[in-house]
């Protein structure tokens, strides 16, 4: 690991650790976030989610909302499993701004996860999510507003840091969702998603009721 690789991430632990806003450090970090995070760190947290995406998902024309995409490391790799149809949505404009130049997805909106976005109610078939969920990031409290995005049917898959997954009570989150008959869990799976360092993660796959 590079240490401006360490010092990004020591940031980023910082910012997580006062539940502030990580929206001014991705800004900054736009730049460099993929050399850092894969290049440096070996993550596949995207790779993850957009194969778990596609095992539930087979129809490749699915309307399909990438949330929190940042650079587009999601996107890039659900269009090259075929997919057609990814737009994304991210709070940080600056790595909107490395996403476009990709021509991954057909629209990019700048939108905050913690309010009601200007997303229709069921505009999307499918619904994607990798490493926005997070002190600082997104909490479990997002999890309405994603399953209002897709239809009926529809699947969405989450991939997230798991210390923070057990830390702040996510398992009750999703347990309640399920009791209340929004949606149904296919299945939550544990993955290490760095190759350079021990990272536990949390796969979440489910379906909207």
């Amino acid at each position: 690991m590079s240490k401006k690789t360490s010092i990004v991430l020591d940031k980023l632990a910082e910012y997580e650790a006062a539940k502030r806003s990580t929206q001014p450090l991705y800004d900054e970090w736009s730049q460099t976030y993929e050399q850092d995070l894969v290049g440096n760190l070996g993550y596949t947290g995207h790779l993850i989610a957009a194969n778990a995406l596609a095992s539930v998902a087979p129809n490749k024309g699915a309307s399909i909302i990438d949330i929190g995409c940042g650079t587009g490391l999601v996107g890039q790799k659900l269009k090259a499993l075929g997919y057609l149809r990814i737009d994304g949505i991210d709070i940080s404009e600056a790595m909107l701004n490395v996403a476009r130049p990709k021509a991954i997805y057909n629209k990019l909106l700048s939108g905050d996860l913690m309010k009601t976005t200007v997303i229709e109610a069921g505009a999307y078939q499918a619904a994607v999510c990798a490493g926005s969920f997070a002190p600082g990031h997104l909490g479990p409290e997002c999890y309405p507003e994603i399953i209002r995005m897709v239809q009926s049917g529809s699947p969405i898959v989450i991939f997230m840091n798991g210390a923070h997954f057990v830390e702040d009570g996510y398992q009750a989150h999703i347990d309640r969702l399920a009791q209340s008959g929004i949606w149904t869990v296919i299945e939550i799976k544990a993955f290490n998603y760095m190759n350079a360092l021990e990272r536990p993660g949390r796969l979440i796959v489910a379906r909207k009721c």
